[in-house]
């Protein structure tokens, strides 16, 4: 017969197990990293194998290993294909540093008198810094040899680097072996644990472990488009600017994404040096008005990172205030190096999540915080109809109220055929459809380009090609929705003014109205005759209901795609996304009401 052990030996037990874990991360701390480069591995591994598994049925094994073997084979070959251009650039821009400092040691500042009776010496703060900088760059340049001698062994090529390799092989065999069995098996590990878990314990913990996976999945994913954007955007705007060694400037911007919240920051400071010093290449500013254009740029690119790409990229599951994130990543350059520092903000928020569970466990409070109950977008409507006080229903043309021509979408999804072991015939003809919606946007700012430029014979010799590329139909084969010029008369019976808001031209226009006897209904029709900018541009939706003598705040625009939702919210109007065209409800996340057909707009007006 088995005794139960008391609450004083579990927690006798608890504890001893947590001292022997410690003790046992301490012992093997060399293990750390090549352990959590293989989890890394692995995860990256697992997420493409996986869906070619579930789109193919193939095996699982010879897709975990051959996908394994390209991601290795890229990570050990990009190296050597980009590092000699990068030491090139970082080279120059050695160069370029060496100059700063010399003109940096030329300069004697004088004093800055601001009164009579105060005088501001500059030269007390400048001698120390002075005699740092001689330091570092001595008479004999010292810093280009130590640079070059630093970067000499990696601009040799690809032998380099496959010599490098072969130093660490038994870690490379280890982090290759174990990673390609957690691709494989790491679901079994999982259910291995879960299953022996009490069965009351499983709901939550199974809760946690599927938030801390949604957490590495927004990091990983998010730091890699952060970094390549933010990159990209530093080396085009420095480089239009006129700012030497733009290519150098982007790389440093991107690799400055990996270090949290400080790291965007010491990106700006090589850029505004290279500015005050050097000057721009071809603006005629002064050095000092041209370092703080500089410095505005950097500002600026890091607001529209802050507030839209962060939340938009990485979410907000990893987004922590910057103070906690600069702490974390000094604690874990310490326990982990460089590894500790770019994986600080994930794990600062994993901990946060096991911290909060925890703290609510021991205080008998729900484990996991109620999701804020999302307004029901319905009866938002219906509020924002009363208090708005709307007066006038713009539609959209095609997709809206005449049908769009599907043999395009035919025509596509057919020439993805090649693609039918990984996507079926319906998820092709939804990426078609995807695909023409997402040309509306480009096709719409072309014409509304070459109007611009006055360059009209161009757009009559493409004819019929950006109806086509958007999936329209010819004005002589025009199909209404059904119930849709039903529900239009029924608005105009109500009271409400209706409004055309087309990017077709105003002859198309003019010829459905007089095909389906509509012109005396629609007080105002919009064209791209009729703005210079296009829709996703608000300018459309405004003029509208100019004409209307309405403010767009008194009007809804109705609309199947998310274009004509961006260029009414952006007027101010309110939005209805309808799905009888090209987009999907997925598409409608900013819509105040979404409706399968215009015909059900009587139910809500």
């Amino acid at each position: 017969m088995t005794t139960r052990w008391s609450p004083f030996v579990k927690q006798l037990v608890v504890i001893g197990l947590l001292v022997a874990g410690v003790w046992l991360v301490t012992r093997v701390q060399a293990v750390l990293v090549p352990l959590v480069l293989a989890l890394l591995l692995a995860y990256i591994v697992s997420q493409p194998a996986a869906w070619i598994v579930r789109r193919t049925g193939w095996p699982r094994v010879p897709v975990i290993l051959i996908t394994q073997i390209i991601v290795l084979a890229l990570v050990l070959t990009a190296p050597a294909m980009i590092m000699p251009g990068v030491v090139s650039a970082l080279t120059i821009f050695a160069n370029t540093f060496v100059k700063i400092v010399q003109e940096l040691l030329k300069a004697t500042p004088k004093p800055i008198t601001i009164s009579p009776t105060l005088t501001i010496d500059l030269g007390t703060f400048y001698q120390p810094i002075n005699q740092w900088l001689n330091g570092l760059i001595g008479p004999d340049l010292r810093i280009i040899e130590n640079l070059q001698a630093i970067l000499r062994p990696f601009a040799s090529g690809a032998a380099v680097v496959v010599r490098g390799a072969l130093s660490g092989i038994v870690w490379a065999l280890f982090i290759f072996v174990f990673s390609f069995y957690m691709a494989l098996d790491g679901w079994r590990v999982g259910r291995f644990f879960t299953t022996r878990l009490p069965e009351a314990w499983r709901p939550e913990l199974g809760h946690i472990w599927r938030e801390l996976t949604k957490i590495w999945d927004a990091f990983v994913r998010g730091q890699l488009l952060l970094s390549l954007i933010v990159g990209l955007v530093v080396w085009i705007l420095m480089s239009i600017l006129g700012v030497g060694n733009a290519a150098a400037l982007g790389l440093i911007a991107a690799f400055m994404e990996f270090i949290p919240a400080i790291g965007p920051v010491l990106a700006a400071v090589p850029a505004i040096l290279i500015a005050l010093i050097l000057g721009s290449t071809w603006l005629p500013l002064p050095n000092i008005w041209f370092a703080v254009s500089v410095a505005l740029v950097y500002f600026v690119v890091q607001q529209v990172e802050n507030l839209y790409l962060l939340p938009k990229v990485v979410g907000s599951r990893v987004r922590l205030h910057p103070a906690i994130v600069i702490v974390g990543a000094l604690a874990g350059a310490q326990l982990a190096g460089v590894l500790g520092i770019l994986l600080a903000a994930p794990g600062i928020a994993a901990g946060r999540l096991l911290l909060g569970y925890t703290f609510r466990k021991l205080f008998d409070q729900p484990p996991f915080p109620e999701a804020a109950a999302q307004p029901d977008r319905e009866q938002l409507w219906g509020n924002l109809v009363r208090q708005r006080g709307i007066r006038a229903i713009l539609f959209d043309l095609d997709g809206t109220l005449i049908e769009t021509d599907d043999r395009i979408v035919q025509s596509l999804t057919q020439r993805m055929r090649f693609l039918g072991r990984l996507l079926p015939e319906d998820r092709r003809a939804a990426v078609a459809r995807r695909i023409l919606m997402r040309l509306e946007e480009f096709v719409n700012g072309f014409v509304t380009l070459l109007d611009r430029l006055r360059l009209d014979t161009i757009l009559f010799r493409l004819g019929d090609w950006p109806r086509r590329m958007r999936g329209l139909r010819r004005a002589d084969n025009f199909v209404a929705v059904a119930g849709a010029l039903d529900a239009v008369r029924l608005l105009h019976e109500r009271g409400y003014s209706v409004g055309l808001v087309t990017s077709r031209n105003r002859v198309e226009a003019q010829r459905f109205l007089a095909q389906f006897g509509l012109a005396e209904l629609f007080l105002v029709v919009i064209t791209r005759d009729d703005v210079q900018r296009l829709k996703p541009h608000p300018m459309p939706v405004r003029t509208a209901a100019a004409r209307l003598g309405l403010t767009p705040a008194e009007c809804a625009m109705v609309g199947d795609t998310d274009v004509d939702t961006r260029s009414a919210k952006a007027a101010g109007a309110l939005t209805v996304g309808v799905l009888c065209g090209f987009g999907e409800a997925s598409d409608f996340g900013e819509a105040d009401l979404v409706v399968d057909s215009p015909a059900r707009l009587g139910d809500w007006l």
